[in-house]
Order: structure tokens, then C-alpha cells, then sequence
């Protein structure tokens, strides 16, 4: 759609906004996210955390489909919540969020499905192949309107500080609702317990998570990693293959692999004995799980001259890059520890201890969110 149109739109929506704005507050708190699936973790903390703390209110989970059919009555409905509500959190960039205006002093939060950033995403992706357009961008709003942004770490704020084009001064270090559940000892019993109880196989020998990043032509060479896996693996191991979610691809099967589709990430880092992946965020769980993490990176200067990188990659990532699955495969088999502690007290450093180390306890992140959102008021 032209910058134009979108222009007409957005005043449009801004005027219908503005009759709803009228009607009260009501004790309300919207979770906004465009993937109820992938943000499962994070929201159902952050309900826990609200619940718990601000009974009184309710919680009201919006999934927003932009321009989906039907979406003038979905509109509609998002634009009443968003009106009448005591606060917002969001997972990514929500259209209406960033370009309507909003009752003075209402809370917009976001917190953002990715951890970090070993890849360009937002901003550093606009007029890319892979990013918008940058007047589009400008004419909606793009990741504007939030008075704070959720951050893990020291890296991560400097990331998302130019990856959204935010105010320093916006971005807090409140770490990320999923913390808390991946330093829970005894959430990620239940979940190990519920995995292997899905997958009897598990229980037995090592098990490696391939968890790619996504490719807009697609091509992630999931057959290469598993034959090499069969060929090198003893034969109680299993390779677990789990494709990112806007990943469409068909995955091999075999008696020692595994589709992992229908389980969340956080779920299998429950049971992983060692994860394999290339440019994703993931390495943010795994570190907070200690589970040693190899980079196949078979399309490293490709994807450099494409999507390119916010960081250097090569002295960023925490543990061994390999180039071909045979050697990836070899690493992850071999590969029994890797010390994260340097590496989280620059990416980590506000949900850790101040040596690197993991805390004792889970740091209480969704209700530092929950407590920025001050609903006290």
C-alpha cells in the first residue's frame, strides 16, 4: 500500500480513536502480540505476575493480524481496548499501538520476542530486501509511542537502542518475563518431565535442538545436519530439528530424529544436552540454561551481505563456529561445557550475578515489568 493511502488510513484511525478515548478507563491491562504461540512463555509470567500483584485488574490478550480479512471489526475491537485500558505490553511491532495517540501518561511497554540481536531486525532492516519500506516506516510509526523497552543486558539495550530508534533513557533493564521460567528449577522439571513423556526416545543418550534462524528464500540445509548426525551419532542419541516459526520447510525423519514442532523453544532448552543453531537470539536462552550452543554458520557471508549483522558476529558469538554440518555435528557430540560468564556480564548483566554467574533465584522480571506499568495509580 502506498504512503499515502496508509496516510488517509492512519488519520482515520486516529479520528475514530479519539471518540473512543471518551469513554473511561476501565482497570485493564492489554497483552498485544501478533504470535499467542511464540509469546506463550513471556505472557503467561506476566499474567502470573499481574494476577498476583493487581488482582483487580483484567487481562486482556489481544493477537493483532494487520490487514488480515475482517480486520476493520478486528480494528475496531483492538482501538476499544487500547482506549479504555490502565496499560499496554507488547511483543513486536504492533500497528495500532505505534500510531494511534494515546490517553497522556498511559504505560506502552515492549518487550520484545527476541532477547537480542545477532541479526538486523526493525530499523537496521529498513529499505532491505527483508525490512520495510523506510516511508512506510515513517508514516506508520514504526515501534513508536512506548515509554519503556525491556532489556536483559548492556549489549542488547545498545541493539535495541538503534534497531528501534529509542531514547536510551527508555530502555530499562527489566530482563524478560521468560527468565524467570528458564531459571525456575522446577518449571523446567515439569517441562523436561513432559517432553520425554511425549517422546520416550529422549530418555536415552544425547540430545542435540537444531533451531535455525529464518531465511526469506528458505534452503536451511536440515538434511545435511541429519545425515551427518546419523552418521556420527551413537545410536541412543537423537537430533531434534525445530524450525523457525515462519519457517515452512518439510524437516527428514529417521529413527534418530525428531520433528519438534507443537513444543515451545523454552520447553525443549528443558531437556537439550547441547543446541545448534547459526544467527538466533536463542543463545540468550541457552546461556541462561548453561547448555553449550555451536554457530552453523554455512551461509555466514551470504547472510552478512544480505541481512546483514547490528554487531560483529564472530567476536560476539559464545562458543565454536563451524561451516559445514559434518564439523557442526562433531562439535555438538563433543562439546561438554562452555563458560558463559564473561559473555553474559555484557549481554546478561541485569538477570545475572555480577561475575557472569546465574542466580541463585530467578531475578522476578515480569514483576519488574508488571511494577513499571504502575497500576497503582
Amino acid at each position: 500500500m502506498m504512503p499515502h493511502a496508509l496516510s488517509v488510513l492512519v488519520w482515520g484511525a486516529r479520528a475514530v480513536y479519539s471518540g473512543l478515548k471518551l469513554l473511561p478507563a476501565q482497570r485493564k491491562v492489554v497483552l498485544m502480540t501478533r504470535d499467542l504461540n511464540r509469546m506463550g512463555v513471556d505472557f503467561a509470567m506476566l499474567r502470573e505476575s499481574l494476577r498476583e500483584r493487581h488482582p483487580d485488574h483484567r487481562i486482556t490478550v489481544l493477537e493483532h493480524q494487520k490487514f488480515a480479512p475482517g480486520y476493520v471489526v478486528a480494528a475496531l475491537r483492538e482501538m476499544y481496548h487500547l482506549a479504555t485500558c490502565r496499560a499496554i505490553l507488547v511483543d513486536g511491532y504492533i500497528v495500532p499501538v505505534s500510531v494511534l495517540r494515546h490517553r497522556r501518561g498511559l504505560p506502552v511497554g515492549q518487550l520484545w520476542h527476541a532477547m537480542g540481536g545477532f541479526k538486523n531486525f526493525a530499523y537496521l532492516t529498513a529499505g532491505t530486501v527483508d525490512g520495510p519500506d523506510p516511508k512506510v516506516a515513517q508514516v506508520m510509526r514504526m515501534h513508536d509511542n512506548y515509554t519503556f523497552l525491556c532489556s536483559a543486558g548492556s549489549v542488547p539495550s545498545e541493539v535495541f537502542g538503534r534497531a528501534f530508534r529509542a531514547d536510551p533513557r527508555s530502555i530499562r533493564p527489566y530482563g524478560m518475563a521468560r527468565v524467570d521460567y528458564l531459571l525456575d528449577r522446577e518449571r523446567m522439571a515439569a517441562a523436561r518431565e513432559r517432553l520425554l513423556r511425549h517422546h520416550p526416545r529422549l530418555t536415552e543418550g544425547r540430545i542435540v535442538l537444531y533451531a535455525p534462524t529464518s531465511r526469506r528464500l528458505g534452503g536451511v540445509p536440515y538434511g545435511q545436519l541429519s545425515e551427518a548426525f546419523r552418521e556420527q551419532a551413537d545410536e541412543q542419541d537423537t537430533l531434534v530439528l525445530l524450525r523457525h516459526p515462519l519457517d515452512r520447510s518439510r524437516v527428514p525423519g529417521g529413527e534418530q530424529t525428531v520433528d519438534g514442532g507443537g513444543i515451545g523453544v523454552l520447553d525443549w532448552l528443558a531437556a537439550a544436552d547441547v543446541v545448534i543453531t547459526d544467527y538466533s537470539s536463542i543463545v540468550y536462552e541457552t546461556a541462561l540454561r548453561d547448555i553449550p550452543t555451536i554457530f552453523f554458520a554455512y551461509d555466514l557471508e551470504e547472510f552478512r551481505a544480505g541481512r546483514g549483522f547490528p554487531l560483529d558476529y564472530e567476536a560476539e558469538v559464545p562458543g565454536p563456529i563451524e561451516t559445514t554440518a559434518e564439523k557442526a555435528v562433531r562439535r555438538a557430540l563433543t562439546t561438554e561445557r562452555l563458560d558463559y560468564r564473561s559473555w553474559r556480564r555484557r549481554h546478561l548483566d541485569s538477570v545475572v550475578a555480577e561475575d557472569g554467574s546465574l542466580p541463585d533465584e530467578p531475578p522476578r522480571c515480569a514483576d519488574r515489568i508488571v511494577g513499571a506499568l504502575q497500576l497503582e495509580r
